[in-house]
């Protein structure tokens, strides 16, 4: 009998300890990783550290955006729930704990950003599904960002306390599952100034839109990790487990913005904001030379301090990503592609009759809506200075498309500039293969001269603008000068990117006098300025509603630059339907004279009986004796 026993005992033994040897296996070889990650969510507690960012600076140094220190309350939910029950008794349920605990919490932290329904929601979850469907425990979850030192200081002194059986129940609840951490809140000292160029940065230190966005990885830094071992109720073990890696601060760029420019067109577009209610307005200044953008403004804009109080349409910088239709703005680009490629001189005659009808298509000119006569015989120089549309058509008619095509991507027409400061748009140009017939070509090339069935943003046509104000040669726009190394103190400054030539110094030069013209003696009047000759342009683009062009609905504009002998600035300003007012000549052209005027003061002060006056839009807008055309 003793003999049966003992194989039937071997045998057993053999069969358990293989089977034991197989769930050893299974636990420290296949499910090993898995079983350690648990583990070290139970006893290890991980909490990321956000770096400072880099610092935005204007040409001038002066500080556009920067960080300042915070503090920001986070929660262990696990550890609290676990911590409350053996205070408080175990026939609590998680949410009558969570109630208590936020309660507590909201008596020391006296915010309004802090709610009670908010925190309880927050800490009555200790496990969520995975994508997978496992559960995981929570371990971390923020309760309240950026608060300021008064605010936590409460709070903190609790937090502080070594001996424990001094504090009351719901302060050693508090103190196994709370904690603070620093954090850096990013602010804006000069508040709505060129805020949808800078963009904001939202609590988790990334940046949206603007500059904030498009150079994020040279200003966010390094986040840093605090790793620490706790026991079951959540209290860091002094002899335990310990790592600390700080984070490293970004990079910090200074912006080509001018902050003395970009305040005064901001002061002077908020005005005409108030006096002509438009949807919106767009200004850009520009070194025609280097392609420095000096300023850039987008109205209605925003406070990125408080960006959570404002709709997202605000936050787009328009002077990008605002598609337009540029209306009369565009014809003297329309002339340099005619001139430069030698289809037209400056003797090539058009005839201009109020109304022109070819066999499939008939061109109008303003003069009809306004009552004024026909502008007859004309020169290419008389059609800009007129703002001629039949003029620019007959003349467009000369060339191929093909041509026109090739010259208007040069500028810049029809794609997007890579300005690095938020959201751009490309507009659109349609390449010479887009049409048909020869009578769809010729339709379409008619209408682009005077600037319809092309689309812009104001970016490009500044940089139109630009190359005629720079023999011809386009420069790439820049929003960065250079950046600077938080670790070594190295300033790396950018240099200038020459785009090519779009047309010939020559063209450019001829160009250039005939928009002296057209503001001496054309529809730009109201952009002149005192002892300073002004070349530009007015623009006036009647907008497409529901396919059809509604003469109620336009889009007024002023592009030029100054002076024209040797171009410094170039300034273009855009109004999406003004209520009042319905020309750019009577509307953008004497902001371009407002906001010139500043400029020319900042360079050359007046006399010193003048230097306390503030010179403001509306003195620009005062009935002139000539009878102005608008347009």
């Amino acid at each position: 009998m003793l003999s049966v026993r003992c194989p039937i005992a071997m045998m057993t033994v053999l069969a358990v300890s293989f089977g034991l040897a197989i769930w050893l296996f299974y636990l420290q070889g296949l499910q090993g990783a898995q079983a350690r990650q648990k583990a070290e969510g139970l006893w290890l507690r991980r909490i990321d550290l956000a770096p400072a960012r880099g610092n935005i600076y204007s040409r001038n140094l002066q500080l556009l955006a920067t960080c300042q220190l915070t503090y920001s309350v986070w929660a262990d939910p696990y550890t609290l729930q676990n911590a409350a029950r053996k205070i408080w008794g175990q026939q609590l349920s998680n949410t009558e704990i969570a109630a208590r605990i936020a309660r507590s919490l909201c008596s020391l932290l006296k915010t309004p950003r802090v709610s009670e329904k908010d925190l309880v929601k927050r800490l009555s979850q200790t496990v969520r599904n995975r994508s997978n469907g496992k559960p995981i425990l929570i371990r971390f979850v923020w309760l309240a960002r950026q608060l300021d030192e008064a605010t936590i200081r409460d709070l903190k002194r609790v937090l502080e306390v070594r001996r424990e059986k001094e504090l009351a129940p719901q302060w050693r609840v508090l103190k196994a599952g709370i904690g603070i951490s620093p954090e850096m809140r990013r602010i804006y000292p000069y508040i709505r100034l060129a805020a949808a160029t800078l963009g904001f940065v939202n609590l988790d230190n990334v940046g949206c839109y603007g500059v904030e966005r498009d150079w994020d990885e040279v200003l966010r830094g390094k986040s840093g990790l605090m790793e620490l071992e706790v026991d079951a109720l959540g209290r860091p073990i002094p002899s335990g487990y310990y790592i600390h890696s700080s984070p490293k601060q970004g990079d910090s760029i200074i912006l080509t913005i001018d902050d003395q420019i970009q305040k005064v067109a901001e002061d002077v577009i908020d005005e005409a904001m108030k006096n002509f209610l438009p949807k919106s307005a767009s200004v850009i200044v520009l070194d025609p030379k280097t392609g420095d953008i000096l300023a850039l403004v987008s109205k209605p804009d925003f406070d990125p301090n408080e960006y959570y109080r404002f709709t997202p349409e605000r936050f787009l910088n328009r002077p990008l990503s605002f598609v337009y239709e540029p209306g009369s703005t565009f014809k003297p680009i329309v002339a340099a592609a005619l001139l430069d490629s030698g289809v037209i001189n400056e003797r090539t005659t058009a005839r201009c009759d109020g109304i022109w009808k070819t066999g499939t298509f008939s061109v109008r000119c303003w003069v009809v809506q306004k009552g004024s006569a026909a502008h007859g015989v004309e020169t290419i120089a008389d059609a800009l200075k007129h703002s001629c549309n039949i003029a620019m058509a007959q003349f467009a008619l000369r060339s191929s498309y093909q041509q026109i095509y090739e010259k208007l991507s040069k500028f810049g027409i029809g794609r997007r500039l890579g300005v690095g400061a938020g959201f751009e748009e490309p507009g659109w140009l349609d390449p010479p293969q887009q049409f048909l017939s020869k009578e769809a070509t010729r339709h379409h090339q008619a209408t682009l001269a005077f600037g319809q069935g092309v689309a812009v943003t104001p970016m490009q046509l500044a940089v139109a603008y630009a190359a005629i104000a720079n023999y011809g040669k386009v420069m790439k726009p820049r929003i960065v000068k250079g950046v600077k190394s938080e670790e070594t103190g190295e300033i790396t400054w950018f240099q200038p990117k020459d785009l090519g030539n779009a047309v010939s110094p020559l063209t450019a030069s001829k160009i250039r006098n005939m928009l002296v013209s057209a503001v001496e003696e054309g529809t730009g009047k109201r952009a002149k300025l005192d002892g300073v000759k002004v070349a530009g342009k007015t623009g006036t683009a009647t907008k497409v509603v529901n396919g059809r062009y509604d003469p109620t609905k336009v889009v007024v504009s002023f592009f030029g630059f100054f002076p024209a002998d040797s171009p410094k600035w170039v300034i273009g300003i855009v109004l999406d339907e003004p209520t009042y007012g319905k020309w750019g000549g009577e509307v953008a052209a004497p902001l371009f004279a407002a906001l010139g005027q500043q400029i020319l003061w900042r360079v050359q002060p007046p006399r010193p009986l003048s230097l306390t006056q503030d010179l403001t839009a509306l003195s620009f807008f005062a009935t002139s004796p000539d009878d102005l055309q608008r347009q």
